[in-house]
């Protein structure tokens, strides 16, 4: 390999790790951000933040109201702070922490499928406390960078693919760069510990509460690669691989004409006269 071959190689393999880290990154926000990781891990969050809406106050002062109205009715609606919330009557009758609990549920429901009118960036300055950011939105802008990240990640292994002289190197190289890039996701949550108690970084810490999981998924992906590609070195499969794409000169006509040649006059079946009786 030419030196600028392999110094193009270098930076291709410098460019594929930072796009790992990145994919890495999106895919933890992506993944963090469904609905289903969502609600229960902001649950904690709003319900800090409910003496903060008067939701908790509110539903003591209204709950006889409640209690007396869902004798004859299904449901009972109630507006507070510009949300309007519609609670079951089979939840009214488990009391009031019950109710407050609903609610803060029908308050993360509404934020997370609620249409922001508003580009990602202007949302984070517009809204506060900051729901945008556990949202829908969120997660389908976290999911466009992440498969950018992904196309970008494709185009980089094709070119390296042609860069390296020993092609079954490439799975050891891609397996080891993506197992690095997976061991800063190992204790992501754990730097949140050390972020100031307000419900704003709380709400960032939802962001990244699945980053365990694309630790395990990434480095075991690496490792899988990595042994690919130890594994078809071993069996001498990359040295014909390398052979067939360094190969220069073709075999000429005439030299094929000479081996046709000789293949058929080795396999003549020599044909004995019949002995005159």
């Amino acid at each position: 390999m030419g030196v600028a071959r392999s110094g193009l190689f270098a930076v291709a393999s410098v460019l594929l790790f930072i796009f790992l880290l990145a994919g890495n990154l999106f895919l933890t926000l992506k993944t963090s951000l469904t609905y289903e990781n969502v609600e229960p891990e902001v649950a904690s969050v709003v319900e800090k933040l409910a003496d903060e809406f008067n939701l908790t106050e509110d539903v003591n002062n209204k709950m006889p109201t409640m209690t007396t109205y869902c004798q004859n009715n299904s449901e009972y609606v109630f507006s507070q702070d510009g949300r309007v919330f519609v609670i079951p009557c089979d939840v009214v009758v488990q009391g009031n922490n019950a109710v407050v609990d609903y609610g803060i549920k029908s308050i993360i429901k509404d934020a997370y499928y609620e249409k922001y009118e508003c580009d990602f960036w202007n949302c984070f300055k517009e809204n506060e406390p900051p729901f945008f950011l556990v949202s829908e939105k969120a997660k389908d802008y976290w999911s466009e960078k992440f498969y950018f990240t992904l196309l970008a990640l494709i185009i980089l292994i094709i070119l390296m693919f042609f860069l390296i002289k020993e092609k079954t190197n490439l799975p050891i190289v891609v397996g080891i760069l993506l197992a690095l890039a997976s061991l800063p996701f190992i204790k992501l949550n754990w730097l949140f510990s050390f972020m100031p108690n307000n419900p704003f970084f709380e709400f960032i810490s939802v962001l990244v509460s699945n980053s365990y999981n694309i630790f395990l998924a990434s480095m075991i992906l690496g490792l899988i690669i990595l042994a690919i590609g130890i594994i078809l070195k071993f069996f001498k499969i990359g040295f014909k691989i390398s052979e067939f794409f360094s190969k220069k000169d073709a075999t000429s006509k005439e030299e094929v004409k000479e081996i046709v040649k000789s293949e058929i006059s080795k396999s003549k079946i020599p044909v004995s006269k019949k002995k005159s009786k």
